[in-house]
């Protein structure tokens, strides 16, 4: 305790500048984001924050700090002490003695998660490569294939009427990604291979209120996601394509409306879901489902062999 005073009453005759009044400097202001430097009280219990740049006897003491208590710096004029702020919004002046560098804190480990390899932006789906899984929800085959970052899990299903492809998409990555389920196509294969038509829901809609369309039911038979993760867990869509929940009371075009995959940009961590329709190819039950999402194209080989097809309960 003699050597701190002796310390201070030596220092406190130096020409310094003048600071503000006491009761201006112990206001309580806004907490710091971040605390980078700390007291090392150099064998002391503790080490006082004063009012006053000088520290001048008596001390205008605001509180004492303790060891290795984290401070955020405000002004440092390469004097005595160094003007600084405790957590708790205190602020006042501290001997730079006992002032010292935080270590940085430790980066949280970066999660690696498998990803599939991308030929000229495609990424293909193959059974047991890295970054493709596939599983069974609700009766349904789903794919699952994620390539830098985007995971994307598809299901197709006959609808007796068209076929239905069930889209997921999350996004784990530090950017945003663009969905546009019209850009999202179906292929037949075999020797009569074609491009099936992309059928918007709007118009669907239209075509069942005209009497235009057979067997509707299947049409926009289960508005629910069909599924949202590899562990089958339901979740409510995440981010900015968020969609309500379907009612069953609700109108044609409202079903089909809460049922379709969306258009728009999907946050970091986001995730959506949703159908997309496509015309029957009376000649195939293997298709090829290609989903771009932002630069790159997801590819899937889907097949009705395994999927759950409405019309064949009836």
């Amino acid at each position: 305790m003699t050597r701190r005073l002796l310390n201070v009453a030596v220092l406190a005759g130096l020409n310094l500048p003048l600071v503000a009044h006491a009761q201006d400097l112990t206001k309580p202001v806004a907490v710091p984001v971040s605390l980078p430097w700390k007291v090392n009280c150099h064998g002391l219990a503790s080490v006082p924050l004063t009012a006053d740049a000088l520290q001048a006897l008596p001390l205008h003491l605001v509180t004492n700090l303790s060891c290795d208590q984290g401070l955020a710096v405000i002004s440092d004029p390469d004097a005595y002490t160094v003007n600084v702020r405790t957590s708790d919004g205190k602020t006042g002046y501290i001997a730079a003695m006992y002032l010292m560098k935080a270590p940085p804190a430790k980066p949280a480990p970066k999660v690696e998660t498998a990803s599939a390899s991308t030929n000229n932006g495609v990424a293909r789906w193959r059974p047991g490569a890295k970054g493709c899984d596939e599983f069974t929800k609700n009766g349904v085959a789903v794919e699952s294939l994620t390539a830098n970052d985007v995971t994307v899990q598809v299901s197709l299903t006959d609808t007796g009427s068209k076929l239905r492809a069930d889209v997921a998409v999350g996004n784990f990555g530090n950017l945003h990604v663009y969905v546009n389920p019209v850009g999202i196509t179906l292929e037949s294969k075999g020797a009569h291979a074609r491009s099936l038509r992309y059928r918007d829901p709007a118009q669907l809609a239209k075509e069942i209120n005209n009497g235009k369309a057979v067997n509707t039911d299947y049409l926009y038979a289960d508005f629910s996601p069909v599924f949202a993760s590899a562990n089958a867990a339901e979740r409510s869509p995440v981010g900015d394509l968020s969609r309500p929940q379907a009612q069953q009371t609700a109108s044609v075009p409202d079903q089909f409306s809460a049922a379709a995959l969306k258009k728009g940009t999907l946050r970091p961590e986001g995730r959506t879901w949703g159908a997309v329709w496509f015309d029957r190819d009376e000649n195939s039950n293997q298709f090829v489902l290609r989903v771009p999402i932002d630069n790159q194209v997801f590819e899937f080989p889907v097949s009705l062999d395994t999927a759950l097809s409405l019309n064949q309960d009836q």
